[in-house]
């Protein structure tokens, strides 16, 4: 029987979930932007295998979202889009668990977009756009 874990990321994960983005032609986003640099997330595995993994950003407010979702493209399970909504679902009572009382998801994944249309999640229909700081080592 096959058995769909989600955990929190270990240090270890790291290697593993930047070959992720190297997978997809993308950088990964450096480590110091990431929450607890990189530990603030939650990995979704299937039978001990990776899968799959968001990261955490909490604010000082009642307010928190998840950005940065990756995957490993080499799994190929039809099961691939419950496992994402698995790891999503378990984000959210997290941050539930965690005192927020709003949460976001965010990405331009039009795939995903459309998916979680198609389950009923809200999802905006007003496009946003990400402005970054003139000297930020963001490229957008």
């Amino acid at each position: 029987m096959e058995s769909i874990t989600i955990r929190p990321i270990k240090e270890e994960d790291y290697t593993l979930i930047n070959s992720w983005w190297k997978m997809i032609d993308k950088s990964p986003p450096p480590r110091n932007l990431l929450p607890e640099n990189g530990l603030h997330g939650l990995m979704a595995c299937k039978d001990g295998r990776p899968i799959v993994c968001t990261y955490l950003y909490l604010t000082n407010s009642k307010f928190g979202y998840c950005d940065y979702m990756i995957s490993d493209t080499s799994y190929k399970g039809r099961d691939r889009f419950d496992i994402v909504l698995k790891l999503m679902n378990m984000s959210i009572g997290t941050a539930w668990q965690l005192g927020c009382e709003d949460f976001w998801f965010i990405t331009n994944d039009k795939g995903m977009l459309k998916r979680c249309k198609a389950i009923g999640a809200k999802v905006s229909d007003v496009p946003y756009y990400m402005i970054c700081a003139p000297n930020s080592t963001k490229k957008i």
